[in-house]
């Protein structure tokens, strides 16, 4: 897979020396004249790999909410006037948030076109499958399979196959309906296990033992949620007796 899913474009695949972590306590300027940078700090996690491996939004913007692709714009909802006082500040916020991250991929876009191009490889369905991979002991094997079954109707799309010629254009697996059920089924077991623990987090707020971690103040509280929490899962989901069984002998937290 990896030769059909690297960029095509090998100015964004040189190694690139990149800052990882630059934010407002990482970076100096001078008082006197607040857009001149005088110093940046932090350096120790600074790597060398391929620009398109590195290339994203800064971490200074402190945005994470509903992506703009390309060069969009973003626009205040057309119900701003008839929304109450709260969303009206709410959708603003959003809106401000936006503008200054279109902002600055029109700048990146403008002058410095190399990195433009590695952000919009970051947005392609080949970047996606290649951070899933990355991502396989986070994610599970179901849901990177689940992609290589839908790829194959798209499968000439992707630039790297685009470039090839003759068999290497050629979807390379071959998946019977059996195989494809399976894998939909275990894709489908995944999304609810990883509702179910997103679910606990959510409930358990502060008290969640990140880490397997937990603050020797909160011990009893976080024991008792997890319980609570043990209680609500296999209620709802546990199907019958030989599932709520698996889940009391495989359940994470100590009861």
């Amino acid at each position: 897979m990896i030769r059909y899913l690297c960029p095509v474009d090998q100015s964004i695949t040189s190694s690139c020396l990149w800052h990882s972590d630059l934010h407002v306590e990482n970076i100096f300027v001078d008082s006197k004249s607040p857009t001149e940078i005088v110093g940046i700090i932090d350096w120790q996690s600074t790597e060398l790999a391929p620009l398109f491996n590195h290339a994203r939004q800064p971490h200074l913007l402190d945005y994470d909410g509903p992506q703009l692709h390309n060069l969009k714009r973003p626009s205040l909802p057309e119900d701003l006037p008839r929304l109450d006082i709260e969303a009206q500040r709410e959708a603003k916020a959003l809106y401000y948030k936006q503008a200054l991250c279109s902002l600055y991929r029109t700048f990146v876009h403008k002058t410095n076109p190399r990195l433009y191009r590695a952000l919009e490889y970051r947005e392609s369905p080949s970047f996606d499958l290649l951070l899933l991979a990355r991502n396989l002991l986070i994610d599970g094997e179901a849901t990177y399979l689940a992609r290589i079954v839908e790829l194959e109707g798209t499968w000439t799309d992707l630039p790297g196959v685009a470039t090839s010629e003759g068999k290497d254009r050629q979807y390379p697996f071959s998946f019977s309906n059996e195989e494809k059920a399976e894998i939909e089924r275990d894709l489908n077991g995944s999304s609810l296990g990883m509702q179910a623990m997103q679910s606990i987090k959510d409930s358990l707020g502060d008290l969640f033992p990140e880490q397997g971690i937990v603050r020797p103040e909160q011990y009893e509280k976080a024991k008792d949620a997890l319980c609570h929490a043990k209680e609500f899962i296999i209620r709802e989901f546990a199907r019958n007796q030989n599932e709520e069984k698996a889940w009391e002998e495989e359940w994470p937290f100590s009861s």
